[in-house]
């Protein structure tokens, strides 16, 4: 399948390139020029494998019910390569480990999709249960300067869990600021998930809990891998979300997402051509486990 093919050498690239010495130059200028353009190639396959494994996930998510929209699986492609070109370019990542950096730039992709979903993007409702833009309570926000304004706070919101995560004491062992850390920000998205989603189809304590576990593991995982708190967050909200989706949505049998009204799609013969998108899922999986064995 097409999608295996571009997985399996987006992730072969990434692995085959960590060990890959520079190329050597001739010159200081050409040296600096070569790291930096190779920086930002490398950064930019990670993103792709990133982008993947969101695209993929969404791809097997909504194909039964909305058809394999391949305009939303470029975006996330999109999202996430220029994020990691912007990582590498500005040396925002300098000192990280790639399972770090993988992560990261998942996370960073996420959240800027569920702004663009959120507060910024019109599309019809009728077909949703629960909306997929912003809404109060159970009514859409129909004003674009409100809803600019609420993708304002929930940018601010992970500000300011940043900034209350900064008073921890720095005698804390990483394992258990990692824990902290990712579980507190699971916990946010979890009460944020409970007003989105519960005010509609009423409030699970088992899917509260989800976030926080997951959260406090990523952290935890990743705490081993860095020190710098704003990649420690990111890295936790990347691996809450990835192990989210895995557990709970991919590996249900007959999996359909809670948002469309009607629990059967329209394009049912995508409940079994979706999964072609399995295999080049699961490679994206094999790179954060090479990677988060891979400490140095």
């Amino acid at each position: 399948m097409f999608w295996d093919a571009v997985a399996f050498r987006a992730v072969c690239l990434t692995v085959a390139s960590i060990s890959l010495p520079a190329m050597p130059c001739t010159g200081l200028d050409e040296r600096a020029l070569a790291g930096t353009l190779s920086s930002v190639a490398f950064f930019v396959i990670i993103g792709l494998v990133a982008g993947l494994h969101a695209a993929l996930y969404g791809a097997y998510k909504d194909s039964p019910h909305e058809s394999f929209l391949m305009r939303r699986f470029v975006r996330e492609l999109v999202f996430s390569t220029s994020v990691a070109a912007v990582l590498a370019t500005l040396h925002l990542a300098d000192g990280q480990t790639l399972f770090v950096v993988y992560l990261s730039v998942f996370a960073l992709s996420r959240i800027i999709t569920e702004f663009w979903k959120l507060f910024l993007r019109v599309e019809p409702q009728d077909g949703y249960r629960i909306p997929t833009q912003i809404h109060w309570v159970k009514g859409v926000v129909g004003n674009p300067y409100i809803r600019l304004g609420m993708g304002i706070g929930f940018v601010s919101g992970i500000y300011g869990c940043y900034c209350l995560f900064r008073i921890l004491p720095r005698s804390l062992p990483s394992p258990a600021i990692g824990l902290i850390v990712g579980g507190g920000i699971g916990l946010v998205e979890a009460m944020a998930g409970a007003y989105k989603d519960g005010t509609i189809e009423g409030f699970s304590f088992v899917k509260f809990l989800k976030s926080p576990t997951f959260g406090a593991l990523g952290g935890l995982v990743a705490a081993f891998h860095t020190t710098n708190l704003a990649f420690l967050l990111l890295a936790s909200i990347g691996s809450m979300r990835m192990f989210n989706e895995l557990f709970f949505k991919i590996l249900v049998r007959n999996y359909t997402p809670g948002k469309f009204k009607s629990l059967t799609g329209p394009f049912q013969e995508w409940m079994t051509r979706r999964r072609q998108f399995l295999a080049p899922y699961a490679a994206t999986w094999v790179l954060y486990l090479f990677l988060s064995l891979r400490l140095a």
